[in-house]
C-alpha cells in the first residue's frame, strides 16, 4: 500500500498533568479519574466515527499504555497493540517533576517557552541531561517509518498511536504542521505517502 493513515493520540489526563508538573521520560504516572474519563470517550469517539483502527501502537510509559488498554476495548472486537520504545515522552532531564513556574524561575521563561514551542531554527534546545525536540522527532519520525514498514497488508491501513504532548510537538516542528492540539486524548491525523516519503496533516 503506498500511503497509510496514522491517527496520533494524546494520553489522558494525570494528576501530574493536572498540577501543570513536566512529566517526560523521566516520570511514569497513571491516570487519574479524568484521564481514564477522557480515554473512554476518545475510544467512543473512535467507534462513533468509525475510524476502525486495524492496528495500535503506544509509547512505554504507563499512562500511554493504559490509555492504549482502553482504546483496544472495542465493541465488535478486541484490538491488541504494540508497545515501541521510541514512542516515549521527551526526556525534560533536570525539569522532570517542577512546575512550569519553577522552570520560569530556574531557566528563564523565553528559553522554556522556546522549548515549549520550537522552530526549526531552535529545537535543538534542552535541558541538562534532557533530550530536545529535534531528537525527539528524529526518533519518532523513524519509529513511524518503521511501523509503515511492517504493515505490508493492504487491510492494515489505519494506524492508532498513543503518545505524548512533547512528541506532538516534536512532529508539529519538524513537519510543519497547522492547528494542532495537546489536550489530552486529542487525535492528530497523519498520512504517510511512502513513494513520495513525507507525512502530511490530515483535516478531517
Amino acid at each position: 500500500m503506498r500511503t497509510k493513515d496514522f491517527y496520533i493520540f494524546r494520553h489522558g489526563q494525570t494528576d501530574l498533568n493536572a498540577q501543570g508538573r513536566w512529566q517526560g521520560s523521566g516520570t511514569d504516572a497513571l491516570l487519574n479519574e479524568s484521564g481514564v474519563a477522557q480515554a473512554r470517550k476518545l475510544r467512543e469517539k473512535i467507534i462513533e466515527r468509525n475510524f476502525q483502527l486495524d492496528k495500535l501502537y503506544c509509547s512505554p510509559m504507563l499512562r500511554a499504555v493504559q490509555t492504549a488498554n482502553i482504546i483496544a476495548d472495542q465493541d465488535w472486537h478486541r484490538l491488541y497493540y504494540t508497545v515501541l520504545y521510541d514512542l516515549r515522552e521527551c526526556d525534560f532531564g533536570e525539569v522532570e517533576g517542577l512546575t512550569f513556574d519553577e522552570s520560569y524561575q530556574k531557566y528563564g521563561k523565553e528559553f522554556v517557552d522556546r522549548f515549549l514551542f520550537p522552530t526549526v531554527d531552535n529545537w535543538d534546545a534542552k535541558f541538562p541531561q534532557g533530550e530536545s525536540k529535534h531528537e525527539v522527532f528524529n526518533r519518532v519520525k523513524s519509529c513511524l517509518k518503521h511501523i509503515f514498514q511492517i504493515n505490508t497488508w493492504e487491510c492494515d491501513n489505519r494506524l492508532g498511536v498513543v503518545c505524548h504532548a512533547g512528541v506532538i510537538s516534536a512532529l508539529e516542528c519538524g513537519l510543519g504542521l497547522k492547528e494542532v492540539s495537546y489536550a489530552n486524548c486529542s487525535v492528530l491525523y497523519l498520512r504517510y505517502d511512502a513513494e513520495e516519503g513525507k507525512f502530511s496533516q490530515i483535516f478531517d
